[in-house]
C-alpha cells in the first residue's frame, strides 16, 4: 500500500492535534490539552511508520513498533535514531495519562495535577 500520501495527511491531523493542545492549554482546559497532545504525538509516530512502509497498527499502543522499526530502517538519520527511546518514553508516558485526561470524571484527577503533566511535556 502507498503511505506517503496518508502519511503527508496524517502530519497535517497532527498539527491540528498539537494547535488543539496548545490552545486547550490557553484556556485552562488541561485535560483536553493533554489528551489533544498525546493524539497528536500518536499519529506523527504512525506517520513515521507509514513513510517506511510499516502497516499501522489499528491500535494506540505504537511504542514497541515504533522503537524497533525506526532503529531497524537504514533510511532513518541517525540523530532521529538517538532519540528514538526519549521519543518513545513521552510517547508512553502521554498515552498512561490518556485515560486521567479523557476521564477526568471518573478519575477524580484534578486540573493542578493536569496542568503539571501538561507543563512536563
Amino acid at each position: 500500500m502507498e503511505y506517503k500520501g496518508i502519511a503527508a495527511d496524517a502530519i497535517g491531523s497532527a498539527k491540528r492535534w498539537l494547535a488543539s493542545a496548545e490552545l486547550n492549554a490557553r484556556h485552562g482546559s488541561y485535560d483536553s490539552a493533554l489528551y489533544s497532545l498525546e493524539m497528536s504525538v500518536e499519529i506523527s509516530m504512525k506517520a513515521v511508520l507509514m513513510c517506511i512502509g510499516i502497516d499501522v497498527p489499528k491500535t494506540h499502543a505504537i511504542g514497541d513498533i515504533f522503537a524497533s522499526s525506526v532503529k531497524s530502517d537504514k533510511r532513518i538519520p541517525k540523530v532521529f535514531k538517538e532519540h528514538v527511546e526519549e521519543s518513545v518514553d513521552v510517547f508512553n508516558a502521554l498515552l498512561g495519562l490518556r485515560a486521567a485526561s479523557g476521564y477526568i470524571f471518573e478519575t477524580k484527577t484534578t486540573m493542578e495535577e493536569l496542568k503539571a503533566k501538561y507543563e512536563r511535556y
